[in-house]
């Protein structure tokens, strides 16, 4: 396994580091931009989005490209699924870190440019946890959002793998629909469905809102206790979950 783990590793962290490089440029165009034109107002919005986004993609990809890759040199599916676990962790801890690092240079920067890192993913999190905000220190508050940006990538890298994982799994005769349903029900069905839920008619509102009412009162993603630790074990159950079903799902798939 240490064969395969060393493998992926630096596959994914080439890829990392040209994405890293990248958003450390743009941060440093735009700081000299906006140092040179006092009447610019600049920022990077978006980055730990972005990072999910990278980490979603790279989940897809460890399993499309290195499974049979593992299968064909002798590694058991076993070690070929720990591998790919540790390398998307260690990624997803690394694109945390590059969030952290970029909101940091942000603020170094505020004395000779005006460009901000608003929206980065940690502190967009815990814009939904205002007590906590208040109670705690800027050390803690820091923290927390680097964490809850660690595992808000993990979900979603796998959630690519699971995607990936299911897209192996099916017969070649329907991935190309399976490829075309995924997008539609992430960036089609669902907003659509928000939209008619939002706009329905009163009894459907109502039982929209009972079900809210509902999550609220459990407080899974602890916004009602302010608390984002309570987030972070739902992010990190929802992963094992994730992972659970794509290694069953691997365990049964026929490499060809």
């Amino acid at each position: 396994m240490k064969k395969m783990i060393k493998y992926q590793l630096k596959d994914l962290l080439l890829s990392y580091s040209v994405y890293a490089a990248a958003m450390v440029l743009l941060l440093a165009v735009l700081v000299s931009v906006s140092a040179m034109y006092d009447d610019i107002n600049m920022s990077v919005n978006g980055n730990g989005f972005s990072s999910v986004i990278f980490c979603f993609v790279s989940g897809i990809a460890i399993y499309k490209e290195h499974c049979q890759l593992a299968i064909q040199n002798s590694i058991s599916r076993k070690d070929f699924f720990r591998s790919s676990i540790y390398s998307l962790t260690a990624l997803s801890f690394l694109c945390a870190l590059l969030d952290l690092l970029l909101q940091g240079a942000g603020r170094v920067t505020e004395s000779v440019s005006t460009v901000t890192t608003n929206f980065d993913l940690g502190n967009f999190i815990l814009l939904f946890y205002p007590k906590f905000l208040e109670k705690s220190s800027d050390a803690t508050v820091m923290a927390a959002g680097f964490f809850l940006s660690f595992f808000v990538c993990m979900v979603f890298a796998m959630l690519g793998l699971l995607i990936a994982g299911i897209y192996c799994r099916i017969p070649k005769k329907y991935r190309t629909f399976y490829c075309v349903l995924v997008p539609v029900i992430f960036f089609g069905v669902t907003p659509a469905f928000t939209v008619m839920v939002v706009f329905s008619p009163e009894a459907t509102l109502h039982i929209a809102e009972f079900l809210l009412n509902i999550f609220a009162s459990l407080d899974i993603m602890g916004t009602a206790s302010g608390n984002p630790f309570r987030a972070m074990f739902t992010f990190g159950a929802v992963s094992l979950i994730m992972g659970y079903i794509c290694y069953r799902i691997l365990r049964k798939t026929e490499m060809v």
